[in-house]
Protein backbone atom coordinates (compact mmCIF):
# COMPACT_ATOMS: atom_id res chain seq x y z
CA UNK A 1 0.00 0.00 0.00
CA UNK A 2 1.73 3.58 -1.29
CA UNK A 3 1.55 6.71 0.89
CA UNK A 4 1.71 5.27 4.13
CA UNK A 5 4.16 7.19 6.76
CA UNK A 6 7.51 5.84 7.67
CA UNK A 7 7.49 2.53 9.78
CA UNK A 8 11.00 4.05 11.91
CA UNK A 9 9.46 6.44 14.69
CA UNK A 10 7.05 4.08 15.33
CA UNK A 11 9.09 1.15 16.06
CA UNK A 12 11.58 3.52 17.79
CA UNK A 13 8.74 4.67 20.08
CA UNK A 14 7.88 0.81 20.51
CA UNK A 15 11.49 -0.35 21.33
CA UNK A 16 11.85 2.86 23.94
CA UNK A 17 9.18 1.59 25.77
CA UNK A 18 10.13 -1.92 25.98
CA UNK A 19 13.23 -1.01 26.67
CA UNK A 20 12.82 1.42 29.18
CA UNK A 21 9.91 -0.91 31.01
CA UNK A 22 12.20 -4.07 30.87
CA UNK A 23 14.61 -2.15 33.57
CA UNK A 24 17.08 -0.85 31.06
CA UNK A 25 18.92 1.68 29.16
CA UNK A 26 18.08 2.58 25.62
CA UNK A 27 21.04 3.88 23.51
CA UNK A 28 20.17 5.65 20.49
CA UNK A 29 23.08 4.85 17.62
CA UNK A 30 23.23 7.25 14.68
CA UNK A 31 25.09 7.04 11.80
CA UNK A 32 27.60 9.32 10.43
CA UNK A 33 26.79 12.28 13.48
CA UNK A 34 29.03 14.17 12.10
CA UNK A 35 27.62 15.04 8.56
CA UNK A 36 24.84 17.34 9.27
CA UNK A 37 22.43 15.11 10.99
CA UNK A 38 23.15 15.80 14.37
CA UNK A 39 22.62 19.40 16.49
CA UNK A 40 23.50 19.78 20.18
CA UNK A 41 25.98 17.77 20.63
CA UNK A 42 29.86 18.35 21.45
CA UNK A 43 31.94 18.50 18.32
CA UNK A 44 34.60 15.58 19.35
CA UNK A 45 31.59 13.51 19.64
CA UNK A 46 30.88 13.62 16.21
CA UNK A 47 34.39 12.70 14.94
CA UNK A 48 33.25 8.98 14.76
CA UNK A 49 31.29 7.14 12.21
CA UNK A 50 28.51 6.10 14.57
CA UNK A 51 27.59 7.94 17.61
CA UNK A 52 25.79 6.15 20.78
CA UNK A 53 23.51 8.39 23.13
CA UNK A 54 21.96 7.26 26.18
CA UNK A 55 17.90 8.01 26.00
CA UNK A 56 16.99 7.01 29.17
CA UNK A 57 14.64 9.31 31.01
CA UNK A 58 17.79 9.66 33.76
CA UNK A 59 20.08 11.10 31.34
CA UNK A 60 17.04 12.96 29.35
CA UNK A 61 14.07 15.79 29.58
CA UNK A 62 11.70 16.05 27.22
CA UNK A 63 12.65 13.28 24.79
CA UNK A 64 10.67 13.50 21.99
CA UNK A 65 10.54 10.86 18.75
CA UNK A 66 8.43 12.36 15.93
CA UNK A 67 8.26 11.22 12.33
CA UNK A 68 11.10 13.42 11.07
CA UNK A 69 13.73 13.60 14.25
CA UNK A 70 14.04 12.78 17.60
CA UNK A 71 14.90 15.81 20.34
CA UNK A 72 15.71 15.97 23.64
CA UNK A 73 17.61 17.97 26.60
CA UNK A 74 20.44 16.41 28.17
CA UNK A 75 23.82 17.21 29.77
CA UNK A 76 27.36 17.01 28.48
CA UNK A 77 30.39 17.78 30.76
CA UNK A 78 27.75 19.23 33.07
CA UNK A 79 26.46 21.91 30.21
CA UNK A 80 22.59 21.69 29.22
CA UNK A 81 22.35 21.01 25.60
CA UNK A 82 19.27 20.75 23.25
CA UNK A 83 19.94 17.76 20.67
CA UNK A 84 18.22 16.76 17.65
CA UNK A 85 18.82 13.93 15.40
CA UNK A 86 17.20 13.87 12.29
CA UNK A 87 15.45 10.36 11.95
CA UNK A 88 16.81 9.67 8.51
CA UNK A 89 20.37 8.59 10.55
CA UNK A 90 19.01 6.62 13.41
CA UNK A 91 20.91 3.03 12.92
CA UNK A 92 19.65 1.10 15.88
CA UNK A 93 18.37 1.36 19.65
CA UNK A 94 19.79 -1.01 21.59
CA UNK A 95 19.66 -1.72 25.71
CA UNK A 96 22.72 -1.41 26.70
CA UNK A 97 22.61 -3.73 29.31
CA UNK A 98 22.00 -7.02 26.53
CA UNK A 99 22.47 -5.67 23.37
CA UNK A 100 18.49 -6.37 22.40
CA UNK A 101 16.34 -4.04 20.23
CA UNK A 102 16.26 -2.97 16.93
CA UNK A 103 18.34 -1.98 13.92
CA UNK A 104 16.90 0.17 11.38
CA UNK A 105 18.15 1.13 7.44
CA UNK A 106 19.75 4.32 6.41
CA UNK A 107 21.16 5.34 2.97
CA UNK A 108 23.72 3.93 1.53
CA UNK A 109 25.17 7.91 1.22
CA UNK A 110 24.53 8.83 4.87
CA UNK A 111 28.07 10.01 5.00
CA UNK A 112 27.11 12.95 2.14
CA UNK A 113 24.38 14.63 4.99
CA UNK A 114 20.95 15.89 5.06
CA UNK A 115 20.72 17.60 1.14
CA UNK A 116 17.54 19.09 0.56
CA UNK A 117 15.55 18.09 2.75
CA UNK A 118 13.41 19.55 5.74
CA UNK A 119 16.27 18.54 8.16
CA UNK A 120 18.76 21.12 6.06
CA UNK A 121 16.41 23.45 5.73
CA UNK A 122 15.87 23.73 9.48
CA UNK A 123 17.25 26.95 11.22
CA UNK A 124 19.38 25.65 14.22
CA UNK A 125 17.82 28.22 16.27
CA UNK A 126 14.41 26.68 16.24
CA UNK A 127 15.94 23.93 17.87
CA UNK A 128 17.29 25.52 20.56
CA UNK A 129 14.88 26.84 23.63
CA UNK A 130 16.37 29.25 25.85
CA UNK A 131 17.75 26.42 28.85
CA UNK A 132 15.19 24.37 29.87
CA UNK A 133 15.22 22.65 32.65
CA UNK A 134 18.03 19.41 31.93
CA UNK A 135 18.11 16.61 33.94
CA UNK A 136 20.34 16.32 36.94
CA UNK A 137 23.43 15.67 37.18
CA UNK A 138 26.88 14.88 35.17
CA UNK A 139 26.22 13.51 31.51
CA UNK A 140 25.10 10.05 30.97
CA UNK A 141 26.25 9.62 27.86
CA UNK A 142 29.25 7.88 26.29
CA UNK A 143 30.18 6.31 23.38
CA UNK A 144 30.24 2.79 23.10
CA UNK A 145 32.98 0.86 20.48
Amino acid sequence: MSGMSDRKPYLLRAIYQWIVDNDCTPHLVVAAPGAGWVHGVPQHLLQENMLVLNISPQATANLQIEDDDITFHTRFGGKSHQVWVAMAAVASLVARENGEGISLPVADDIEAGPKNTRQAARDDADKAPDNPDPPAGGSHLRIIK
